[in-house]
């Protein structure tokens, strides 16, 4: 019989008193614990404790077997809060913890206080706050001094635990060779799988690192060993914690398809626990697996499924890793932008969390990963920031990486040269894809273009590619007709002789000439007067631009590209467009669809938007990825260019070292004014005054939809006739020039 089914059976008596119950339970918890078993552990407590978050009942228990209680369940809440990723659990478990080590101390009863101390830099390690975690098990040591005991074993286990997280690979193999002697005494099966376990893990770790292949034999036989002991404890938890392992050493040694095998042996048991965090690394350890096979999109899915577990709970120190992962992911499959916000975010999350080595890694990754589209003082300050973090690493792997990097840092110096960058239009969105094919097409033909969309959906950007994609010789030159007189746009367009009108005090080419062999973009086209239309259709039909004040035309070769927010088949029905020019100019009509209609580019451009402003103005606020695919709710009626407004005054706003959450982007989402910032998206809050312009927007919208009728508004919007007129005459005035004037009632033929 189990000494688990003994202290059953001893629970049940009902001779005891409730110090002794509590004591049994006490110890029977403890052991369903060693075994991985939390859930059992904790049904265990009975009516001591029964969930995390709620306080032991130790009213009526001395001071020791309240310590005791108070151990166990401070033990457990870390370690059912970690598999089921309970927000605060560590927290909790810490206050309960720490309680526990002040009550025997109260009692000198030191071996037990080193036992909390240990627990208690377990959640430290879990929450990633590593240096924490280290003086915790120091003192745990000290305590212990030269006692050859369970706790001291536990003690050295873990200190080489937290060595190996702060990559220091070495140091733990030195821990653990002096606590080999305690675990070969020891005949608690749990506890030797557990060192045999880390043992092989730390020697797995030298062996990539140092390419050192009789340390990789040697971690597959420590695996075996630790499933052996687990298998002996009935360690379920464990047991899938080396399935992991192994399919990380068959990975990495190249044995891909027995690696999968194991990972999804890994990943069956971790589910059938509910342990969503071991449960995410076999995710971020089959995602690398998947990278190596080549199979990026695959990985990112993965990569991004274990990032958003480990994102739900206090369990930091996995979490740099998974990004890190997710970012490589994301590069590979050139989502360049969001790659670069996950690898920054798992630097920050690795320094936050005292993971010097998780945050260098990080910023090595950048540099590998995202190297060609760096700036040279970009790379330089990566790898000054890299080689700062990984200065106490003992990792061979990384060191090289390092090395590798201040190569590739020098030569990108030594290499640099100046260029312009050619145009990108940054887009996810398919049917944004499809444009561009397109567009792509078109760009090697001489035939006019004509670009329609809404303010700010980025129609100059496309005409600029369609130029550089045409290998067109001759300059691009770009001029917004609406922002010109008729006298001074024809002037600008076709130039001028000296003395052709009063100001003309000398000749003056137009910048069709100087767009010649290349592409003049004419921006609003619809704001060209009648006869520059006229003068424009002879350029396109005919090659020729005729300057103020000479005598006979001269021929041009030049491509014309046009663009217009507005609809011309209705300019050319009002005679406000001439219908020939619109016909020779719509021999290729690209139309940018707004923003809101092709959502996935507005994650995309918000990545982007965020990495060169900040870059631009060497401001250190970020936002989190989950902030910039929140952005796909906001409005953005100015599209693309209010999209990048915003972001560029929330940057210039936001103090150093802030972060924009989902949590902002979604408050600026339901508000109504355009003036506030993500740094403070409560900033100037009136409701009253949102509530007013949010009226306004339907107001709008129904009279514009009813052509100006208040009448029909009135029917649109559920609302009397008379409540709309004095919502217009009163708190609205601005919008009565939308409303169709009233028409005169006719006399009646009856009355006289």
């Amino acid at each position: 019989m189990s000494l688990a089914s003994q202290l059953l059976r001893r629970v049940d008596n009902p001779a005891l008193s409730v110090t002794e119950r509590a004591a049994l339970r006490c110890q029977l918890a403890k052991e369903f614990e060693d075994s991985g078993n939390y859930e059992a552990a904790r049904a265990a407590m009975g009516e001591l404790w029964q969930r995390v978050g709620e306080r032991p009942q130790v009213n009526d228990l001395d001071r020791r077997t309240s310590a005791e209680v108070l151990l166990r369940a401070g033990s457990l809440s870390g370690w059912i809060g970690s598999a089921n990723q309970v927000e605060g659990a560590q927290e909790i478990a810490k206050d309960l913890i720490s309680e526990s080590a002040s009550l025997f101390d109260s009692l000198q009863e030191t071996e037990k206080v080193a036992e909390a101390y240990i627990d208690l830099a377990i959640c430290y390690w879990r929450e990633g706050t590593f240096d924490e975690a280290r003086v915790t098990l120091r003192e745990a040591l000290r305590l212990l001094d030269d006692k050859h005991s369970e706790q001291k074993g536990r003690a050295l286990l873990n200190s080489a635990i937290v060595e190996m997280y702060m990559g220091r690979h070495n140091d733990a193999l030195h821990i653990l060779t002096e606590a080999l002697p305690l675990f070969e005494e020891n005949q608690n099966h749990a506890a030797q799988g557990r060192f045999h376990g880390q043992l092989a893990f730390v020697l797995k770790k030298l062996g990539a690192a140092e390419q050192r292949e009789d340390y990789t034999d040697r971690a597959l036989v420590e695996y075996e060993a630790a499933s052996y002991h687990f298998e002996q404890a009935g360690h379920t938890r464990y047991r899938a914690a080396v399935e992991n392992n192994l399919g990380y050493l068959l990975f990495i040694t190249g044995r891909l398809v027995q690696a999968h095998e194991h990972l999804d042996r890994a990943h069956l048991l971790f589910s059938s626990l509910k342990d969503s965090v071991n449960t995410a690394q076999v995710d971020d350890t089959r995602a690398r697996a998947l990278l190596a096979q080549k199979r990026n999109s695959e990985a990112e899915k993965v990569a991004r499924s274990a990032v958003r577990t480990l994102e739900r709970g206090d369990e930091r120190w996995p979490l740099p890793e998974a990004l890190t992962t997710h970012g490589v992911a994301l590069a590979r499959l050139g989502r360049y932008d969001e790659s670069r916000l996950t690898l920054e975010r798992a630097m920050d999350v690795a320094s936050q969390a005292g993971d010097s080595e998780g945050a260098g890694v990080a910023a090595l990754t950048i540099i590998e990963e995202l190297g060609e589209r760096l700036k040279v003082e970009e790379m330089v300050n990566l790898y000054e920031r890299a080689d700062e973090m990984l200065a106490s690493s003992q990792n061979a792997e990384t060191l090289t990486r390092l090395r590798r990097s201040a190569r590739r840092t020098f030569e990108a110096g030594r290499a640099r040269v100046k260029e312009s960058a050619p145009p990108n239009f940054v887009y996810a969105d398919a049917q944004t894809a499809e444009l561009l094919r397109a567009t792509h097409r078109i760009a090697t033909t001489a035939t006019p273009v004509l670009i329609t969309g809404e303010t700010g959906t980025g129609k100059e950007l496309l005409a600029r590619m369609i130029h550089e994609w045409s290998g067109r010789a001759g300059r691009f030159v770009a001029i917004n007709c609406a922002a010109l007189t008729e006298t001074l746009l024809e002037s600008i367009l076709f130039g001028h002789r000296q003395g052709s009108y009063h100001e003309a005090g000398q000749d003056q080419a137009g910048i069709v000439r100087q767009a010649a062999g290349g592409t003049l973009f004419l921006d609003e086209i619809a704001e060209l007067s009648q006869g520059s239309q006229g003068k424009l259709l002879r350029l396109i039909e005919n090659g020729e631009t005729q300057t103020i004040g000479a005598t006979q035309p001269e021929h041009v070769d030049i491509r014309i590209i046009a663009s217009t927010n507005r609809n011309l088949k209705e300019l050319v029905d009002g005679k406000e467009f001439r219908a020939d020019l619109l016909y020779r100019l719509n021999t290729f009509h690209l139309e940018i669809p707004p923003l809101r209609k092709r959502p996935e580019d507005i994650s995309a451009l918000a990545a982007h938007f965020a990495r060169e402003i900040t870059e631009k103005h060497n401001r250190r606020v970020r936002f989190t990825p989950d902030a910039i695919e929140a952005m796909r709710r906001l409005p953005l009626k100015g599209n693309a260019r209010e999209l990048r407004s915003l972001i560029e005054r929330t940057v210039l706003t936001a103090a150093e070292g802030t972060q924009i959450t989902r949590d902002a982007v979604e408050v600026l989402a339901a508000r109504q004014t355009n003036r506030a910032a993500l740094a403070d998206a409560w900033a100037g809050c009136s409701f009253e005054e949102e509530v007013l312009r949010y009226e306004a927007s339907l107001i709008k919208l129904a009279l514009e939809n009813s052509k100006g009728s208040v009448t029909h508004a009135a029917r649109l919007l559920g609302v009397t006739h008379q409540r709309l007129c004095s919502m217009l005459q009163g708190r609205h005035t601005e919008l009565l020039p939308s409303k169709k004037p009233a028409q005169k009632r006719k006399r009646s033929i009856i009355r006289k």
